[in-house]
């Protein structure tokens, strides 16, 4: 993985003003609108265009004053802005998907800037809702009490990865449909030509998962498997501080049963909690060093990785010191057990993120080949999220970034899953037994 390519050095002031916030960004995108408006001004429909742009003129300067400041990091001693791996493959992962449906809009003889315009908007709306179900999802590791500009800034540091495909579906479809109707387009046509183009932007886009370490899979030991690094404490990357909050560097794996009890899953070879003997798969943890799981604000889980993680010790140079865990099992009392310095990368995991781009280059192809056989519009786009919803609810049974909710024993992405395969067939009935000619000829593709 690598989550910072480069930094773009950014200082705080030049000649006493500030280059962010109130300062020569500012002015500089000040004048620039200044000169946009005076060749706005030499078109005939002046007033509509200068409407039209206005948005963008308020949001970009509203983004320099307020957004950009909190997005600037210093890192080896260095002001400025990073530039992350999980954002370059964002970028790469918009450019691909949007050429691809450009070049077979053109081929089916419809405008590519049609493509261009709908690109804009689901674009930022995609964006939105994949960040937006993400915070919902893990608000308490945004949230900072009190301090909603910090709370702000960890929300926008979308680079950084933290976004959902499920969200950014439900965000580009709502912006999708707005568009179809207000330029009176056939939807489903539309949408069965840039249905391979969401999964070639997939593609590219779990690389920048794997580059960023989210999205990760289960211990693993197969050749595949995969360990990410530390990084730099206390920024842990994801996989490793999971590892740390679920007990898997003392040896031990947790789960809760359907009472809420939480049991020792599995007790993991040549590790301390298999060197002391006393414990077993099964067993039932009431305590972890004098915290009791049940009771407690949050979920007997997230107590206990709470706990888990405050057995290590950070000390000024950041060297993390040996941890050390008193667990109260039921009927056997307290056992402790120690551990060495943590190692320097996480224990060996699933690459999910490649199985999840691998995934989304073969639905798109197959996307493209099964787009000329199409007998109804609407089809394509409904086969390609059927079988998108079925190896996404496959691929969350080896992802462990993500708990059962609700008391269904699946995950929130399983969930949406079934959702959208139920809602996926009864668009491919429909598109069906209604009997309608395709918008664009079958023989054009």
């Amino acid at each position: 993985m690598q989550r910072t390519l480069f930094l773009i050095p950014i200082p705080d002031d030049v000649l006493g003003l500030p280059v962010l916030g109130f300062g020569w960004l500012l002015i500089l995108w000040g004048v620039i609108v200044a000169l946009w408006i005076f060749l706005l001004s030499r078109k005939p429909n002046f007033m509509q265009e200068l409407v039209g742009h206005a948005m963008l003129f308020v949001v970009v300067a509203a983004a320099i004053v307020f957004v950009l400041p909190m997005l600037r990091v210093e890192e080896a001693g260095q002001l400025g802005f990073p530039v992350r791996g999980y954002g370059v493959l964002l970028v790469l992962a918009i450019i691909s998907a949007v050429g691809l449906a450009a070049y077979r809009a053109q081929r089916m003889g419809l405008n590519p800037e049609v493509i261009f315009s709908l690109a804009m908007v689901m674009i930022v709306s995609g964006v939105v809702g994949a960040r937006l179900f993400f915070v919902l999802q893990y608000w308490h590791t945004f949230y900072v009490p009190g301090n909603w500009q910090a709370t702000l800034g960890n929300v926008m540091k979308v680079t950084e990865g933290g976004i959902v495909v499920y969200g950014s579906l439900i965000g580009g479809a709502v912006a999708f449909l707005i568009f179809c109707y207000r330029k009176h387009l056939n939807a489903l046509a539309l949408a069965d030509l840039i249905a391979p183009s969401m999964m070639i932007g997939m593609f590219f886009g779990r690389i920048g998962c794997f580059m960023n370490g989210c999205c990760y899979g289960g211990l693993c030991t197969l050749p595949v498997a995969v360990s990410f690094p530390q990084g730099t404490p206390p920024q842990f990357t994801p996989p490793y501080i999971r590892h740390m909050e679920n007990g898997a560097f003392y040896g031990l794996l947790f789960a809760q049963d359907d009472e809420g009890a939480v049991r020792v899953a599995n007790v993991l070879p040549d590790s301390p909690a298999s060197e002391n003997g006393k414990i077993e798969i099964g067993d039932t943890v009431e305590s972890v060093n004098g915290t009791k799981l049940q009771g407690q604000k949050g979920k007997p889980l997230d107590v206990l990785a709470r706990a888990m993680l405050n057995s290590w010790t950070i000390n000024d140079e950041k060297a993390v010191a040996p941890g050390s865990i008193f667990l109260k099992l039921a009927n056997k009392g307290l056992v402790e057990l120690h551990a060495g310095p943590l190692p320097q990368a996480s224990l060996p995991v699933h690459p999910t993120q490649l199985y999840s781009s691998l995934n989304g280059l073969i639905l798109c192809l197959l996307a493209c080949a099964y787009y000329p056989f199409r007998k109804a519009d609407g089809e394509v786009i409904a086969v390609t999220m059927g079988l998108y919803s079925v190896t996404r609810f496959l691929l969350e049974v080896i992802r462990t970034d993500e708990y059962a909710i609700g008391g269904t024993g699946l995950t929130i992405s399983q969930n949406v899953s079934v959702v959208v395969f139920l809602l996926s067939l009864a668009l491919l009935i429909f598109t069906r037994v209604r009997h309608q000619p395709l918008a664009w000829p079958r023989a054009a593709a």
